[in-house]
């Protein structure tokens, strides 16, 4: 007997009346409790008038949110932050915005915060550990977004072709190493032994390409691929090994561009 399920598309793709633009986010995980902290400055666009904006977020705890209507990297002035309610649905791995007013075709910023668990799935930001020579454990803090696993980092349009720009933010201890994808473009000193280190604005990009990694590591010194720097990361006492990494990756970007 032929079996057909017909799906809705309601219940696995988000609305289309916005559309993500820039995320600017902050993310301050303790590796120690296995725990993260976030915030995001999402800007996106309306392009249909809306009292809901939807997104997809599943294992976290999302705070109090609002929207204002502007950009701040278009040098626009934001309006008064109007409070929303903030609904999870955790089947369908979605959280909802709910606005009192209408919103109306243009620009807008949500301003929300969220916290989480740095999972031991090896998938979203999850926990990951090392053995040094020394028999010691260490903890590293990573991320795996393919396919739909951003979700669990960050509340997100988290579909592949809801490309947008990323800015991020990683608050760690000193003795950490913090990287994206972006280039590091400030590292500042914070109270109790940290840092903030931010990365500069990706190119437009799916939700799955996102990457930060914090944790006690070392990195190559950089070569130069046709003007991009290469460098490969290692745990401590490995970079002699990473040559290999180094040639196949600037191989692979030659190749790709």
């Amino acid at each position: 007997m032929k079996m057909t399920t017909d799906l809705d598309e309601a219940e696995y793709r988000l609305p289309r009346n916005a559309r993500p633009v820039r995320y600017v986010l902050r993310f301050e995980p303790n590796l120690n409790e296995a725990t993260f902290i976030g915030d995001l400055a999402l800007e996106f666009e309306v392009d249909e008038s809306t009292q809901q904006l939807v997104m997809n977020a599943c294992e976290l705890a999302v705070g109090e949110s609002s929207i204002a209507r502007g950009w701040i990297s278009a040098g626009e002035a934001l309006s008064e932050n109007q409070e929303v309610v903030v609904t999870l649905d955790e089947r369908l791995e979605r959280v909802t915005f709910g606005s009192a007013s209408m919103l109306n075709p243009g620009h807008y910023t949500l301003s929300t915060s969220f916290t989480g668990a740095l999972n031991d799935k090896l998938c979203g930001f999850y926990r990951s550990t090392f053995i040094d020579d020394d028999g010691i454990e260490h903890i590293i803090a990573t991320t795996q977004f393919e396919d739909t696993d951003a979700r669990k980092a960050f509340p997100s349009f988290d579909e592949p072709d809801r490309k947008a720009i990323f800015e991020i933010t990683l608050d760690v201890p000193n003795d950490q190493v913090a990287v994206s994808n972006g280039p590091e473009i400030s590292n500042e000193s914070l109270a109790g032994g940290k840092r903030r280190v931010r990365f500069g604005p990706t190119i437009p990009m799916s939700t799955y390409i996102v990457a930060f990694v914090v944790g006690p590591l070392e990195a190559t010194d950089a070569i130069d691929v046709d003007g991009i720097p290469i460098r490969v990361l290692t745990v401590p006492g490995k970079t002699h090994l990473a040559r290999h990494a180094l040639e196949a990756g600037a191989h692979a970007l030659r190749f790709f561009t």
